[in-house]
């Protein structure tokens, strides 16, 4: 089933519209693709440069500590107290040396909490806590505490890593982050491990830990530059004083899956928090003896998102302009079009029907005014065409026209079997003396039309109208395998319909017609400006000569026909002819009847009686 047709205007409409609507999702795509990347560059920069912050801000505010640390295990006084395992001289050395750097302002709050740590451990990494009921310092207001930093076997293991990591030629101080609960309170500590040598002979004694919280007011301070919220993940914990209480259960989940799937190094999550989408950063910062701790910042991706919806109408809003310009230009441009193909269907179909006299104007010069020139001259030249099939309708018979238009070679010449009748009129010159030209004109084209139709029906072709004679022709150009006996149908055939004229009209006319059938020459005969098709031959002169010795409405056919139909005709033989142009008498038959073929009434036989009539 076809399917439904659309006219010109819509296509080009619709193409038209289709390429607006095209090129404005390819543009969007490409912008939003484009933004999206910048915002996740951006992204991905400032949260790099979060992290480089952090870093460099924990560089300069341990630089001082890491010193002091240095400086107190290079002690003679550590190292002895360690080596006799003196942990009450070992302790107040170590709180009097660090009490300073611990309580000085490094842009976090004062260190001066109970929050911080100082410990010493031994080879192994196991701690080695002050004595009960020492004072941490010969100070008072140090707020050192003295519970015990193994909040957990985690930590046991870990410190157990750190120790033997030190040992050898191993680093001389790590930093790492450790989680530290003090009654119902749980904290980041970022430690500081500086390994403890006896100088003597360079024996590793054990180390000395140093820590304090990790996130104490550092992140308000690199929130002021970034749009990035950020915290510390260790042991499956996010710490962070920017992030809400209410997100922190939903990023950690995902963080701690992340980073348990990859172990370790840095990576990105996107996810919705609250009610907007994020970018979560996560990157390692603690040394990889410690327990894993990673630096953990969102970013909101609201903002762009908001960008985008605002590119998305400003770009939808000029698509829409662009769309109503590009309907407006398309339906102008299409009816520049569509009016001259609408009036071009108008005048083919014009010209199907056989308006060959239709024209339309030429109104611009652009490839539809050429196709409307060249319609024109099309139909002048199909005009001039079927005034010369008209003509050659009038002068040759309709199907040898067809086959001169068709250009057939057969019409050279051939021999072909045919049965050629020729009839004329009995009495026509004492007829018509007496009778003006115009009436004897009407007569004979009355006479002829009625003939001429006849041998159509029964397949045949008149060859020439000589005086009042008609000639027919059937086998040639084209056989139907039963000429003979179409032509001997059209014989009887062509008396009945005369007889039937004779009934209404003032002058009765009286035929005689002669039939013979044989070989022939058939194709185009004359000069080289003019060409007539017929056919020549014995046969031909034969009919020419029976149809002179047929009396009046009577029809004489010759041996060769009567051969081909004798089991369909009915004929009374005439004495043998002497014939002119013919030395052997000649064999002739008087036409009765002629009862159908098999094939074509299979279940009866119809006979055609010819009218009997005595010679004239």
């Amino acid at each position: 089933m076809r399917g439904p047709s659309f006219s010109f205007r819509i296509k080009l409409v619709a193409a038209m519209m289709l390429i607006v609507v095209g090129v404005t999702g390819a543009t969007l795509y490409v912008a939003q693709d484009r933004m999206r990347a910048s915002h996740e560059r951006l992204s991905n920069a400032q949260f790099k440069s979060q992290v480089d912050l952090f870093s460099s801000m924990r560089d300069a505010r341990l630089v001082r500590i890491r010193e002091k640390c240095s400086e107190l295990v290079r002690s003679v006084r550590v190292a002895a107290a360690l080596e006799e395992e003196d942990l009450e001289t070992l302790y107040l050395v170590a709180f009097d040396e660090l009490a300073e750097v611990l309580r000085q302002r490094t842009g976090t709050r004062s260190m001066g909490r109970p929050a911080r740590l100082v410990r010493v451990i031994d080879t192994d990494g196991k701690e080695l806590p002050p004595p009960k009921g020492q004072s941490t310092s010969r100070k008072r207001g140090n707020g050192i505490g003295v519970e015990s930093m193994f909040a957990t076997e985690e930590l046991k293991a870990a410190f157990a890593q750190v120790a033997k990591a030190m040992e050898g030629e191993g680093e001389a101080q790590k930093i790492g982050y450790v989680e530290r609960v003090i009654g119902a309170r749980s904290m980041i500590m970022e430690v500081i491990v500086t390994k403890v040598i006896l100088r003597a002979d360079d024996e590793y004694m054990g180390a000395l830990v140093v820590g304090f919280p990790a996130a104490d007011g550092m992140e308000e301070v690199m929130n002021r530059y970034t749009d990035i919220r950020s915290g510390i993940w260790v042991n499956g914990e996010i710490f962070s004083k920017t992030l809400d209480e209410g997100e922190l259960p939903g990023i950690t989940e995902a963080v701690t899956a992340a980073i348990r799937r990859r172990g370790t190094g840095s990576g990105v999550l996107t996810m919705d928090v609250g009610a907007a989408p994020h970018k979560v950063f996560f990157q390692q910062m603690s040394d990889s003896e410690f327990l894993p701790a990673y630096r953990v910042a969102i970013y909101s991706l609201a903002e762009a998102a908001a960008d985008q919806g605002a590119l998305r109408a400003r770009v939808l809003a000029f698509a829409g302009i662009l769309l109503i310009g590009a309907l407006g230009l398309s339906l102008l441009v299409s009816h520049s079009f569509s009016t001259p193909i609408r009036a071009l269907v108008g005048a083919t179909r014009a010209v199907q029907k056989g308006d060959f006299d239709v024209r339309l104007p030429v109104r611009n010069r652009d490839e539809i005014g050429q196709l409307t020139a060249s319609f024109n001259e099309m139909t002048e030249g199909l005009k001039q065409k079927e005034k010369y099939r008209a003509v050659l309708d009038m002068v040759a018979d309709k199907d040898v026209a067809e086959q001169m238009m068709q250009g057939s070679s057969s019409l050279g010449g051939e021999l072909r079997d045919i049965s050629v009748l020729f009839c004329d009129i009995r009495g026509f010159t004492a007829m018509t003396q007496d009778m003006p030209p115009k009436e004897v004109i009407d007569l004979m084209n009355d006479h002829f039309t009625a003939m001429t139709n006849v041998v159509y029906e029964h397949d045949g072709v008149v060859d020439k109208f000589v005086g009042d004679l008609i000639m027919g022709v059937f086998g040639a150009p084209k056989s139907y395998g039963n000429d003979a006996h179409n032509a001997a149908r059209c014989c009887v055939r062509m008396i009945q319909e005369r007889e039937k004229m004779n009934e209404t009209a003032e002058q009765s006319i009286h035929v005689g017609i002669g039939l013979a059938s044989g070989e022939a020459v058939a194709g185009c005969m004359g000069s080289e400006d003019r060409l007539n098709y017929t056919v020549m031959g014995a046969r031909v002169n034969l009919s020419s000569r029976l149809c002179s010795v047929a009396g009046r409405d009577e029809t004489v056919i010759d041996q060769g026909t009567y051969e081909l139909l004798k089991d369909y005709v009915e004929v009374e033989a005439l004495p043998e002819l002497q014939v002119k142009g013919f030395n052997d008498p000649v064999q002739a038959y008087r036409l009765l009847g002629v009862r159908s073929l098999p094939e074509s009434a299979p279940e009866q036989e119809t006979q055609e009686v010819a009218p009997q009539s005595s010679p004239s």
